[in-house]
């Protein structure tokens, strides 16, 4: 009798070994897949901002691109795409740019003089830089806080006025 309750125990320490063994297995699963979770959560993030920052610039360069309307230049000492557009009779500018960690824009009249801090921060950005290509297209770079970059090259249909070609 003494034999069969020892041959009892055993299995039940078996039986708590593979319970242990598979609970210890299912924990790995589950950490290891909130893991890779997390990092597709942060990629979509840093991909959703690239594309949203870069299709915001080409949305502004096409909904301006008439003749001489596009401008490659520089606010404040700063990059700066420039959309002119003449509203009634009146000469207006749209600057984007960056400043102080944010794609900003700013509607003025032709000749008012305002602040970089005036414009009206659109996205999280370190830095843009706007070129002129030889070819005649418009290359923006667009530095992130996270240190990623991207890049958007595109062909206005009328040209542009300005850049370092």
């Amino acid at each position: 009798m003494l034999k069969k309750k020892h041959i009892m125990s055993a299995d039940g320490i078996a039986v708590f070994l593979v319970g242990a063994v598979f609970l210890f297995f299912s924990l790995g699963l589950v950490l290891m897949g909130s893991s890779v979770y997390r990092q597709v959560v942060s990629d979509a993030q840093e991909n959703s901002q690239l594309r949203t920052t870069l299709s915001y610039i080409a949305n502004q360069v096409r909904r301006s691109d008439i003749n001489g309307n596009v401008e490659i230049g520089k606010f404040c000492g700063q990059d700066a795409l420039l959309l002119w557009q003449n509203l009634e009779g009146i000469e207006c500018v749209t600057y984007l740019y960056c400043w102080e960690g944010s794609l900003r824009e700013l509607f003025v009249e032709k000749g008012n003089e305002l602040e970089p801090q005036a414009g009206l921060p659109l996205l999280t950005l370190n830095d843009i830089f706007f070129n002129l290509t030889e070819e005649g297209l418009i290359c923006v770079d667009a530095l992130f806080p996270d240190g990623s970059q991207g890049r958007l090259i595109i062909a206005p249909r009328c040209g542009v006025v300005g850049g370092n070609a």
